[in-house]
């Protein structure tokens, strides 16, 4: 068949395109060399030895490819190749080269961890007296399978109930002996394994020693109090003649005839909806138990501050499939899990989270370790979460800060409370229990913003999580690819230039609560190193950005040598160009968090491998 127009100027052109591939190449008829080179086009995901090369026509081409930790090889632009693992990286072998070749090498981010590791496990409720309301059940059990979180959030108890008592949460052991577990807070049971939990509950005082109204059918105001003041703890009955207790009135310690209620601990049954202004006036409460279906607790319905608080959670959780700072819970449960394992504890806020892949570390230190990526959010109280991290830091234990330096919270130069504090406990209500509030006001104030916040979003379940973006470690995993073909065009700022050092945040009294919380950490037999947090120097043109952080570094290092301490790392080491950062000055892309994980290991090796590790801390030692 005669072929087309088409067909004969297609024919043409691969005729042509044959004899060009043919004469670049060197093959054909023309005299054929004995060698061909070979060349790896460089990258900055992987070093070579030998990246040049020649080799004769038709062999085959071989070399190592060491990987930045983290990154491993995808493929390569050779159409005939094998690799192998091999001691020092990957081997890679191109097969019978017969033209001269320079190849380009793909290579991608690795994630050594399943999105989550399946808990299977049951516990059994025993109500301990108590019973379940209209169907007359003195114990339930509940099966748990979670692939989110590695510890189960217990029954909240509702509408189990006990004549004369409140029920406050579980405990190990039925005469509340053993660990308390707040009500749908968390408990370690072991993979296949079953527990029985016992309700927990505290006498309630007696409802005649109290004035009280009705205001709504069934439901009661307490209006006043005419009994010992020193009963502990204080238990408000959930009832008084057959009608709900819903309301303290700002009348309550009013005409006292004890004067003042000096117990330590205040019970609020879940039955109460408002705290008024005032009511407690006459009080000296540092404990408080409350649950989160309450509505209003008055900014001045106490005298002072609670140092400690018991949250009960009665309403369905919202956050553990839609904010990442749930995840700290989760890290919080790992600690607690690896009780008894040296730990190695990386703080501070989100530039940690996007800036540190901890598999490297705990390649680096050999296993030696078991490391935790801490870092969630710079706006955060930093003193609430250290003390929960170091309430569960043990002998041998390290915990490396790199305080954010436009974070107020980090350099604990503000202490302020709010409403994320309460989404990040969400998961577990008894991590707040371990902090100390005594120095804080607003904590009604915030607790409240975050149920506002509930009620507002929609309603998930304890066995959502945030792990497609997180790995076991704590590092976040979603992808931020670097791209070496834009790597001058991307040195920009991507906070508007608004990103830059703040030493006027390093304050005395910041420090000072600073050191404090390292000291205790050497105390516990354990370590505490300050490092820095990645900046983006392409911002501000640079130059300004280095005078401030350079004057930041010396503030900083001036106010803790006072205490004992020093920087085991250089500020300008931790100044990265642009290119190496993802969608702010703070948050660096994987490439980036790579570079990062590389001079954190280099620092801390320098610190623990010298006379610095002895158990004291870095300046006093000297």
């Amino acid at each position: 068949m005669q072929g087309s127009y088409k067909d004969i100027n297609f024919k043409k052109f691969i005729g042509l395109l044959v004899a060009v591939l043919v004469f670049s190449c060197g093959c054909g008829n023309r005299a054929q060399d004995e060698t061909v080179s070979v060349s790896i086009v460089d990258s900055v995901f992987f070093t070579t030895e030998n990246s040049v090369g020649k080799v004769e026509r038709g062999s085959d081409f071989s070399t190592v490819l060491q990987f930045r930790s983290g990154y491993e090889f995808v493929s390569c632009s050779y159409p005939e190749y094998q690799t192998e693992k091999v001691a020092g990286g990957v081997l890679l072998t191109l097969k019978n080269v017969t033209c001269p070749s320079r190849v380009t090498v793909v290579c991608d981010i690795k994630q050594p961890f399943p999105d989550g590791i399946e808990l299977h496990c049951t516990i059994n409720y025993d109500f301990n007296g108590g019973v379940l309301r209209g169907s007359g059940e003195t114990r339930t059990s509940v099966d748990y399978i979670l692939t989110q979180h590695l510890r189960p959030n217990t029954f909240n108890g509702v509408q189990v109930e006990k004549e004369g008592y409140v029920l406050v949460g579980w405990n190990t052991q039925a005469d509340g002996n053993g660990i308390h577990i707040g009500l749908g807070s968390r408990v370690t049971v072991g993979d296949g394994e079953s527990i029985t939990l016992y309700a927990e509950w505290l006498k309630s005082i007696d409802g005649r020693e109290f004035l009280f109204k009705e205001i709504a059918p069934g439901a009661v105001s307490l209006t006043g109090y005419r009994g010992k003041g020193d009963v502990q703890p204080f238990v408000i009955p959930s009832e008084i003649d057959g009608k709900e207790v819903v309301e303290i009135a700002s009348s309550f310690t009013t005409n006292l005839p004890c004067g003042a209620l000096s117990a330590d601990t205040l019970v609020l049954p879940n039955t109460i909806k408002k705290v008024s202004g005032n009511s407690f006036l006459h009080s000296d409460f540092s404990e408080l138990y409350f649950s989160d279906n309450i509505e209003e607790i008055a900014d001045n319905a106490f005298p002072y501050q609670f140092k400690t608080y018991h949250i009960n959670a009665f309403l369905p959780p919202c956050f553990q499939a839609v904010n990442n700072s749930i995840l700290f819970a989760d890290n919080v449960d790992r600690l607690i899990l690896h009780a008894g394992e040296k730990k190695m504890i990386f703080f501070s806020g989100c530039s940690t989270a996007y800036g540190l892949v901890s598999p490297a570390v705990d390649y680096s230190f050999g296993g030696e370790y078991t490391v935790y990526n801490m870092g969630m959010n710079g706006d955060i109280n930093g003193a609430f979460q250290l003390e929960i991290i170091i309430n569960y830091m043990e002998d041998g234990d390290v915990l490396v800060h790199a305080p954010e330096q436009m974070s107020p919270c980090q350099l604990m130069s503000a202490f302020y409370v709010n409403s994320i504090m309460f989404i990040m406990a969400e998961g577990n209500y008894d991590l707040l229990a371990l902090a100390d509030f005594s120095g804080n006001t607003g904590v009604f104030r915030a607790f409240f913003d975050y149920i506002e916040i509930k009620k507002e979003t929609e309603a998930c379940e304890y066995a959502d999580g945030r792990f497609g973006e997180f790995n076991n470690y704590g590092d976040y995993i979603y992808p931020r690819p670097y791209d070496e073909s834009t790597e001058s065009a991307r040195d920009i700022t991507y906070s508007d230039d608004a990103y830059c050092y703040a030493p006027e945040l390093i304050t005395e009294e910041g420090v000072s609560r600073l050191a404090g919380y390292y000291d205790s950490i050497w105390e516990k037999g354990g370590k505490a190193y300050f490092s820095y947090a990645p900046v983006n120097i392409s911002a501000r043109g640079g130059t300004e950005l280095k005078d401030k952080g350079l004057e930041f570094a010396k503030k900083i290092e001036e106010m803790l040598l006072s205490y004992g301490y020093t920087p085991i790392s250089d500020v300008e080491d931790y100044m990265f160009e642009g290119r190496y950062f993802y969608d702010s000055d703070y948050h660096l892309n994987d490439l980036g968090a790579v570079l990062r994980t590389e001079q954190l290991i280099k620092d801390l090796k320098a610190v623990t491998q010298s006379s610095l590790s002895d158990g004291r801390p870095p300046a006093a030692a000297e």
